[in-house]
């Protein structure tokens, strides 16, 4: 096995050929390698497919083989609604299982958000939810139990992944922010499904805003747990220094 620096990614399966996870260790040099595991999964954003996609004997068979195979030393189950479905208390008996279960350290891109909100000194929020509303007030809940107030919030209603996916992010982002200009809040955008990490940046200087995307918060949660790796500032902001 590779003793070199690698960082997995669990991701479900249901998405494009065009995903940023897929290319992000050759387009972004520096970063440690990024060893990819694909979940099965239908894509629905609907509740109980959600709940069913994160069981944790769904994702260790794939996480084993990432670490095992492909020599990865730290782990995020890259998958926003799959993370929050459950509420709070069922996202952390997630990570924990699965940190158990694969004996390395683990996290998810929902229990990632709750974190760089923390370490940022965040504590009310602005929301741009690709879910339908039903999923989306579960996230809103989620946030909640960790503290985390959202002020306002608009779900773009995409029924599956790939609709997240074809989204036009910074659209949304523009008629968000002009319809809501408060600037004081940082605005989340979950969904790993949405490309992000080459947008925020411009993004963010563009609307005067603070972005957090799932992608983000991913990275920089998965890089903090693999220790010594270098946190990119072009992809990860005002998070590469805390």
């Amino acid at each position: 096995m590779s003793q070199e620096p690698c960082l997995g990614i669990l991701l479900p399966d249901d998405g494009p050929d065009d995903y940023e996870w897929y290319t992000l260790g050759d387009e972004m040099g520096g970063l440690p390698r990024i060893q990819v595991g694909k979940v099965q999964s239908d894509g629905h954003h609907a509740l109980a497919a959600l709940l069913a996609l994160g069981d944790v004997e769904r994702l260790v068979p794939m996480g084993r083989t990432l670490v095992e195979e492909g020599g990865a030393q730290a782990m995020v189950w890259a998958c926003t609604s799959a993370s929050f479905i459950g509420g709070l208390d069922w996202a952390r008996e997630q990570r924990t299982s699965l940190a158990s279960r694969l004996g390395v350290p683990v996290t998810s891109t929902a229990l990632a958000f709750h974190e760089a909100l923390a370490a940022l000194g965040h504590e009310r929020v602005d929301l741009l939810s690709p879910y339908p509303d039903d999923v989306t007030l579960r996230l809103v809940s989620f946030l909640r139990e960790g503290g985390v107030s959202v002020v306002n919030d608009k779900a773009l209603d995409c029924p599956y992944a790939a609709d997240s996916h074809r989204a036009d992010l910074c659209a949304e982002v523009r008629r968000f922010c002009a319809r809501y200009p408060d600037a004081s809040r940082p605005l989340l955008v979950p969904d790993t499904a949405v490309n992000s990490l080459f947008l925020r940046e411009a993004l963010s200087r563009e609307t005067g805003r603070e972005l957090l995307t799932a992608n983000q918060v991913t990275l920089w949660a998965g890089l903090r747990r693999l220790g010594g790796a270098r946190l990119p500032e072009r992809l990860l902001g005002t998070l590469a220094s805390v």
